[in-house]
């Protein structure tokens, strides 16, 4: 059997010296390459179960046909930690991973209900009617305890929190003209709590006044006068009367004790009492966020509203208030002028400095440009000891 000699496959050199050729075969054709266990870069060819034989061939693997095989990294371990550090992330984690909500506004501290009393001033020989003492004192006791300004306990002494009496007087009278009556009632309450400047302590003094019209019965005989308006209607007038100073009371409690909405809510109201508590209780508590909502006010056509204002800005120390009062108010009135000249030289700055030299340079009138001298003066002492320090 004639055998072929290996240089006929290309796998030898013909003559010479000549680097060996490595055998490939075309692209298209290429079989699939499979690494050896070694990882040496080699692959092992098999020519098929019909071929003659089989060739191990080594060559070179483009970056495209070598397989990828992941690094294999050594095993990473956890760092040892200090005793102490696993305490310190479990307290500042909750505050650098969560928000933090704004603190809740504090329960205010209730004083108990001691004893409501009431007292009938009404002349005995004037008395339309006898009001029902002792009814009244349960209606307006349990009005009392309904406003939450309370706590629900009927005990009077040894409260550790204080016990809160409340003393009712009340006075009525009518007016009669043919068939056509008005009943009226006169309320005076006083709340005073003992011992005094304990948690929720309420020192108050409440006035009020209610009328109410009826109707005057015909009389069952000539010449006897009709009975007038029945008892039961004055206890209800001045049940009602009470019942109004006890919400208005407990309302002013509210703004004084309670969360900012329910201020910035009473602000933007039509007005009344109401609003004008609200913007003093601004004052009374600090709250510069509500500034901005009392600038407007200034210029309010009701003037308690305009100076309860006025007097919750100075207590802020917020001098745009300046600003508008400077350029809202009329130099022609003397009255709110006065006013202005001593809000501004509260308020003290640049500003409220040129407003008053200017008044006191300028204006008509000898004695406003006598108080701005003045207000200027007591301006400039301020600022000189407030630039001292303490």
């Amino acid at each position: 059997m004639q055998t072929r000699s290996p240089s006929l496959l290309g796998l030898a050199p013909r003559g010479g010296t000549v680097r060996p050729r490595w055998w490939s075969r075309p692209r298209a054709a290429a079989p699939k390459l499979a690494p050896r266990a070694d990882a040496r870069g080699r692959a092992e060819l098999a020519r098929g179960r019909d071929a003659a034989a089989s060739w191990r061939v080594g060559r070179r693997l483009s970056p495209r046909d070598r397989p990828v095989v992941p690094p294999v990294l050594p095993p990473v371990l956890p760092p040892v930690l200090p005793p102490v550090l696993p305490v310190v992330l479990a307290i500042l984690l909750p505050w650098f991973g969560c928000k933090r909500e704004p603190p809740p506004v504090p329960k205010p501290r209730l004083t108990i209900l001691g004893t409501v009393s009431v007292r009938d001033l009404t002349p005995p020989d004037e008395a339309p009617a006898r009001l029902d003492v002792e009814g009244l004192e349960r209606a307006l006791r349990a009005r009392l305890l309904a406003t939450g300004l309370f706590a629900v306990e009927a005990a009077d002494a040894g409260a550790p929190n204080g016990v809160t009496r409340v003393e009712v007087r009340a006075a009525v009278d009518n007016a009669e003209v043919a068939d056509k009556g008005l009943a009226r009632a006169h309320v005076l309450v006083r709340l005073e709590t003992r011992p005094e400047g304990v948690p929720g302590a309420i020192s108050e003094e409440l006035e009020g006044a209610g009328e109410e019209k009826y109707t005057v019965p015909r009389p069952s005989k000539p010449g006897v006068p009709g009975r007038g308006a029945p008892h039961a209607l004055y206890d209800g007038l001045v049940r009602r009367v009470a019942g109004d100073l006890f919400s208005e009371l407990a309302a002013r409690r509210r703004l004084r004790q309670g969360a900012p909405e329910a201020l910035r809510a009473a602000l933007t109201a039509d007005g009344g009492e109401l609003r004008i508590e609200a913007i003093r209780a601004v004052g009374e508590r600090h709250l510069a966020s509500e500034a901005s909502a009392l600038l407007p006010l200034l210029d309010d056509p009701d003037e308690p509203t305009r100076d309860a204002a006025l007097g919750a800005l100075i207590a802020l120390g917020d001098r745009r208030a300046v600003t508008a009062l400077t350029r809202s108010r009329s130099l022609r009135d003397r009255r709110e002028l006065s006013k202005i000249i001593e809000a501004v030289s509260i308020l003290g700055g640049q500003e409220a400095d040129d407003y008053l030299s200017f008044l006191a340079g300028s204006h008509d009138d000898e004695e406003i440009r006598a108080e701005a001298t003045a207000a200027r003066a007591r301006l400039l002492r301020r600022a000189d000891a407030a630039a001292k320090g303490p």
